[in-house]
């Protein structure tokens, strides 16, 4: 093994993110299909864990739209709908698209270089979903930054937070996540070349292929699951 190889030790991270990280898994894999009841004093129980921590991982879970709430009756785990799908990543692939036109524009070597160490950093986490997807969205961020635009930004702030969910899903499936790798990298070239054309173009497939990689999953998740099922155990 070579050092370069090695990751950084992690510190461990709260009771509130591991739990949120079990379930968010178990939904996103499916072992938790859509209607299954989520009920925070039986999380607890299953978990060995106090209810504060529970709660505290169910609502973060409801934020990003994989529980809905049930109000006393607790949450759901919640059914990915195709066209709302649909609807949200067309918007994504506008709003992105003009971002990297615009950065295209105005990027600095700083920013450009930046974008590279990102890409850089996706490519060796590349096993471990939520590390690549900080990196990918660090990348975009980046982007959107030098797009000028504080209408832009704002749109798209709000909108990813939409988008939480179905990004944890795409980036769920290890082809996936090779696959964007390599278009962050056609991005990235055609950013560096002032591209504007290219670097929409290129944006606007990424997000497409993102789109097309949540309804492959949603459907073969929903297929796979005749039934709810119980909330795993630790």
């Amino acid at each position: 093994m070579h050092a370069k190889s090695l990751q950084p030790l992690r510190r461990a991270l709260p009771l509130r993110d591991r739990i949120h990280g079990r379930l968010r898994a178990a939904i996103l894999s499916g072992e938790l299909s859509p209607g299954t009841p989520v009920i925070e004093s039986e999380v607890a129980t299953r978990l060995g864990a106090s209810r504060t921590p529970v709660r505290e991982a169910l609502r973060r879970l409801e934020a990003e739209g994989l529980l809905d709430s049930r109000g006393l009756r607790g949450s759901v785990v919640r059914a990915l709908k195709a066209d709302e799908v649909e609807c949200v990543f067309e918007i994504r692939e506008a709003l992105e698209s003009l971002a990297a036109r615009r950065a295209a524009r105005t990027l600095r070597e700083p920013e450009l270089r930046k974008l590279e160490q990102h890409v850089e950093s996706m490519r060796g986490s590349v096993d471990d979903a939520n590390e690549l997807g900080r990196h990918e969205t660090a990348f975009h961020d980046t982007i959107l930054a030098a797009a000028n635009g504080d209408r832009l930004k704002k749109m798209l702030t709000d909108l990813r937070e939409e988008l939480i969910a179905y990004r944890y899903l795409s980036l769920s499936d290890p082809e996936r996540r090779r696959a964007s790798i390599a278009e962050h990298d056609g991005i990235l070239a055609a950013l560096r070349a002032r591209d504007e054309d290219a670097a929409a173009t290129r944006t606007a497939a990424h997000i497409a292929n993102a789109r097309a990689a949540v309804l492959r999953l949603a459907a073969a998740a929903a297929t796979s699951q005749a039934k709810p099922r119980e909330v795993p155990g630790s």
